[in-house]
């Protein structure tokens, strides 16, 4: 019993962390933005730290299971979400807003995307994602001006609440035919059918479009662009960045352990998810006015193009999916690092043609954002051009030709976004007059940049060395 309390200790400290937020909030007099962004850091250093002792622990292995694997990828997100803690307390500080609310959001997030991605049960999915759907509604809903989000949490409330039942109603339908919720004994059915009937092929669709729609794959992006467009600028970079790992996570062993015996059904529904996305994303991007939206439609891009390599779930195609994904939040938090320093006049911009010769008076914030973006589009020899390599290889050796053409063409149109950046920031004129920004944002982008340097020059970090994390997935 004392042994399960100890396995249980990460998701103990979220809920002590809930309790204590709450004490402060209610009993200490003196508090500032930075109050509760302090007391969060501290208990996510301490969740991690306990992550990574119990790594391959489970309490409850029937409803969810840790292991190597899952282990790093939760590491990977609780690192961004103390990354961006750090810059979203500056950003608290800016505005003079109360911090309790969000870092609280941001716990129960957490606690959602820590089940989800140790899941080992249907019932375990449904329950995480209802968790973290319900507190990315109250996180949308974190606003000056609730009329610029109410529409934007509707939308998300409705389908959240359309996908989850539907996802409910696939898991009770498998309950009824196998007696269990667990992956392996629904694997098993699935394994013992001579063929599939279109209610087993429901099942799997609406559980694969859960995870679609957490993740705001296209279609079902209209909510996250709205957001983005609309939302303010922590939540935004919060929902982009954090739960990507998780996500990945999540579907990864969803369709390893439960669908696998559906694979040829299932395959071909998350390639035409991915290209959906990559063609939509990069054309989107190309004409989107506001950066924030333009990033947006990038990361869409990036998600589509992760699905669009993952051609089988084998152990090449995990590593692959890894490592494009490290450097895609890499590029991504990079981005959102350089949004956080776009001030005027206290006033944070948004769109392209504010950044008109940046670089005249913000030289370093503009070389950084010209790494990140040709990161994002794998131009050598960024780091991006590693995360496109170990996709792109991936699909020849599996003879996905007509995939690498398609990406490669996607990859042309997603260019001409990132040229109308670079040619605002270095060969117009500057109009604006920019605030100087917190020194917490050179540090990050300082840190940033020699992640990616050190990881040009020991590219086997993401290429081998998480392979020895990655061999549960054998």
């Amino acid at each position: 019993m004392l042994q399960n309390w100890l396995i249980l200790m990460p998701e103990i400290l979220m809920l002590l962390y809930l309790f204590t937020a709450m004490s402060v909030n209610k009993y200490r007099t003196e508090k500032t933005p930075q109050t509760f962004f302090t007391l969060l850091r501290w208990f996510l250093l301490a969740i991690l730290l306990a992550t990574l002792i119990f790594y391959n622990k489970s309490a409850y292995p029937d409803f969810w299971q840790n292991t190597p694997f899952t282990t790093l990828f939760k590491s990977c997100s609780y690192l961004l979400l103390l990354a961006w803690n750090y810059l979203s307390s500056k950003w608290f500080l800016n505005k003079n807003r109360h911090s309790y609310k969000f870092c609280s959001l941001l716990i129960i997030n957490l606690l959602g995307l820590n089940f989800l991605a140790s899941s080992t049960s249907l019932l375990t999915l449904c329950i995480a994602s209802s968790i973290i759907c319900w507190a990315n509604r109250h996180l949308i809903y974190r606003h000056w001006d609730i009329t610029k989000v109410a529409f934007v949490a509707r939308l998300y409330s409705c389908s959240a609440v359309f996908f989850i039942t539907a996802a409910l109603a696939a898991s009770l339908w498998l309950y009824y035919q196998t007696g269990s919720f667990t992956y392996t004994q629904i694997s098993s059915y699935l394994l013992s059918q001579a063929q599939f009937t279109l209610i087993n092929k429901f099942c799997a669709v609406a559980l694969i479009c859960l995870l679609m729609f957490l993740t705001a794959a296209t279609p079902f992006h209209l909510w996250f662009i709205n957001f983005i467009r609309n939302g303010v600028l922590p939540i935004s970079g919060f929902i982009t960045l954090v739960p990507w790992f998780i996500y990945l996570c999540s579907l990864i062993n969803l369709l390893r352990f439960c669908l696998a015996p559906m694979s040829e059904f299932i395959m071909p529904i998350i390639t035409a998810f991915g290209i959906i996305s990559v063609l939509f994303g990069a054309f989107s991007a190309m004409v989107e006015k506001n950066i924030r939206c333009l990033f947006a439609y990038i990361s869409i891009y990036c998600i589509g193009f992760n699905f669009t390599g993952l051609i089988d779930f084998s152990y090449t195609s995990v590593i692959s999916s890894f490592a494009y994904s490290i450097v895609c939040l890499l590029s991504l938090g990079g981005v959102y690092t350089v949004f956080l320093g776009l001030k005027s006049h206290g006033e944070y911009l948004s769109e392209i043609e504010e950044l008109n010769g940046f670089y005249e008076t913000r030289p370093y914030m503009s070389a950084a954002l010209l790494v990140f973006v040709f990161s994002l589009i794998g131009a050598a020899p960024t780091l991006g051009f590693f995360g496109y390599l170990s996709i792109l290889h991936n699909l020849a050796v599996n003879a996905g030709w007509w995939r690498i053409n398609l990406l490669l063409i996607s990859t042309l149109f997603t260019s001409a976004a990132i040229y109308r950046v670079i040619k605002s920031v270095y060969f117009t004129t500057n109009t604006q007059k920019y605030d100087r920004p917190d020194k917490s944002i050179y540090i990050c982008l300082f840190i940033n940049m020699l992640i990616i340097l050190i990881s040009l020059f020991f590219p086997t970090w993401l290429m081998h060395d998480a392979l020895v994390v990655l061999g549960g997935t054998n």
